[in-house]
């Protein structure tokens, strides 16, 4: 989620601070908390007002601490009421407590209430389909956001247990809801939660039905709530669990590709571990008809009070997310470690090079493992494609092409951009998409990257190289002997707070003002501001995005290299994301991908060092470094 907020947003939050009342005498003063007047304002009016009654006794907690000189409470204070929580694209996440700047149940209930109004607008089904992940108070959130959104007469289709986000896209379209909602903060930290709409196609909402949500959320946010009426319950229906499950899962399974005798003669076996999310209750069945046996890490199967407990991080982008079902593979000899998010709509995996050793599986390199089994044993329609984006490796772009298949590999970061292909092109199916976060996707129901789906794919590829003798990293050889050796690194600036996001708008003001000439020794060559304005005819292509792309060129040993630079600030998280990617020919001998891939690692490697360095010199004045 962009986290964007509008000038029309900033004015209805001072026009809702200019019409409270003289302080409440009881109230400690900004002083005494610690607070500017502005934050202080806000909170008079949190603990007088009937809407946050329910969020007083935490409230008044932490006011006590701060009077008491608590400078961690006091901090609290004053970025939890500067706020509106940022309202971005397609929802709103952050930490879990009272205030505007905070996710809590007013800000939920305000965020349904803008919905409401959207969908009015927009003239689609008044009825919305709701699921929820095992993150603290999920449950809880997903409840109130079913009776707001009742109270102004909408029929609430809720899935009353801990759901995958993929199968609330699915339910949204096999229902005809008119919009989706999720309650989930993905892999963010434990004390985190968010809530992200989905529209009538079962996708993240883009472009102009973003901006009229955003637009409409800010409306409801400057509009007395209306209270909760609870004699209309019965507009809240609770959808039978086997029943969506089974119509999910069955679509899961519908987009394996392999032959079923060959896997169930394969012998194969596989760790999983839901990271205490909802992953098993759609990778679990995604795998039943596989005869593929699935050893799950127990511990990690518990929601664990959305703690996290047994990780540092629940996001199996890292590996280390893994150690638990490593060492459960390393007991078992199993082959293949995979992990889903809390939200499970990401996949990561490990799995054992030629040496018996597990090695982590990036994003990239999961997806080509996925493509090339796609490509060898599902049918092509003629109305197929496929999807990906400008900071996945181009090696999937080469592969499809070779194929003889339609791609479109200029996408924006985020899946509501394949959904927005997928929209504006319903007569034609998605043969894969993917991109470099570990997300995929196959089929046209999901409109989403899908966790089970990407279970599915890598578990039968992997069990298909187990059966002819070989690992997932011989696939990656032979693709790379025919394709090219590829490399692809990201880098993280993460910067904290009000000055971390001004040090990540400065960054990429200052590289637009004065963009680099060269980077890490190769010139660049050509330069590409997704701010400006595009021309393909198609809108998901055409919308603008704060990305900057830099194709390099240069000599490397005496032979010609070639780089791609990506820098974009995150959408989910306060960071900066660096990008490099890089590539070589077909290398089809042994000696020649080894000499490839030595040079290709070292070209990623420099011009991706050089670019940090460049960066966080930037945004060092504007962090006080």
């Amino acid at each position: 989620m962009d986290h964007i907020e509008r000038p029309s947003m900033a004015r209805q939050r001072r026009r809702k601070i200019r019409a409270v009342s003289e302080p409440d005498s009881s109230i400690p003063s900004p002083a005494a908390l610690g607070v500017s007047v502005q934050a202080h304002a806000e909170i008079v009016r949190w603990l007088t007002e009937a809407t946050y009654a329910e969020l007083g006794p935490g409230l008044r907690a932490l006011v006590g601490r701060a009077v008491e000189g608590d400078a961690e409470a006091r901090a609290e204070l004053a970025d939890a009421f500067v706020g509106p929580l940022p309202i971005g694209t397609g929802g709103r996440r952050g930490a879990v407590g009272p205030g505007p700047n905070r996710v809590n149940a007013v800000v939920m209930r305000e965020t349904a209430q803008g919905l409401v109004a959207a969908m009015r607008a927009e003239g689609v089904p008044m009825r919305v389909a709701i699921a929820f992940d095992t993150r603290r108070d999920s449950q809880e959130f997903g409840h109130v956001v079913a009776r707001q959104l009742a109270t102004n007469d909408v029929e609430v289709l809720l899935i009353d247990a801990a759901r995958p986000t993929p199968q609330l896209s699915f339910t949204v379209r096999a229902r005809a809801c008119g919009a989706g909602i999720v309650i989930s903060a993905s892999h963010n930290p434990p004390g985190d939660n968010g809530i992200k709409i989905y529209g009538p196609d079962g996708a993240q909402v883009l472009g102009a039905r973003d901006r009229a949500l955003m637009d409409a959320i800010g409306r409801a946010m400057a509009a007395p709530l209306p209270a909760i009426d609870e004699s209309k319950a019965d507009r809240i229906t609770r959808l039978p669990l086997p029943e969506v499950d089974e119509a999910y899962h069955a679509f899961v399974r519908a987009q394996g590709v392999a032959p079923l005798d060959r896997l169930r003669r394969s012998g194969f076996s596989v760790v999983f571990t839901p990271l205490h999310g909802v992953g098993h209750t759609a990778v679990v069945p995604a795998l039943a008809d596989t005869g593929v046996t699935v050893h799950l890490v127990d511990r990690q199967c518990d929601p664990d009070g959305g703690n996290f407990s047994t990780v540092e991080s629940a996001n199996p982008e890292a590996p280390a997310s893994m150690d638990l079902g490593r060492v459960l593979a390393d007991e078992r000899g199993v082959p293949l470690v995979i992990a889903t998010d809390p939200d499970a709509d990401r996949l990561g995996a490990l799995a054992r090079n030629r040496d018996g050793q597990l090695e982590f599986v990036d994003g990239n390199r999961m997806a080509v493992i996925m493509l090339d089994h796609v490509l060898r044993h599902a049918p092509r329609p003629s109305n197929g494609f496929i999807l990906t984006t400008i900071v996945t490796t181009r090696l999937v772009s080469t592969m499809a092409r070779a194929a003889g298949i339609e791609v479109i590999d200029d996408l924006l970061v985020g899946f509501k951009h394949h959904a927005g292909m997928m929209a504006e092109r319903p007569q034609d199916t998605v043969i894969f998409g993917c991109e470099e976060s570990h997300g995929f996707m196959r089929g046209d129901h999901v409109h989403d990257k899908d966790g089970a789906v990407a279970a599915r794919l890598l578990v039968e590829a992997a069990a298909m190289a187990h059966a002819d003798g070989q690992t997932v990293f011989d696939v990656l050889e032979r693709v790379w002997r025919e394709h090219g050796y590829h490399r692809e690194r990201t880098e993280n600036l993460y910067a904290y707070g009000a000055a971390g996001r001004e040090a990540i708008a400065g960054l990429m003001a200052e590289l637009r003002q004065r963009p680099p000439s060269s980077l890490g020794g190769l010139s660049v060559v050509g330069v590409e501001d997704r701010l400006v304005p595009r021309h393909t005819g198609s809108p998901t292509r055409d919308l603008p995005g704060n990305v900057l792309m830099y194709e390099l060129e240069g000599e490397l040993d005496g032979r010609r290299a070639r780089c791609r630079l990506t820098v974009r600030p995150s959408g989910t998280e306060p960071k900066a994301k660096v990008y490099a990617l890089a590539g070589s020919d077909g290398e089809p001998s042994a000696d020649a991908l080894a000499a490839a891939s030595e040079r290709i690692d070292r070209i990623v490697d420099t011009v991706l060092a050089d670019a940090r360095a460049r960066a966080e010199a930037i945004m060092a004045p504007m962090l006080g470094t």
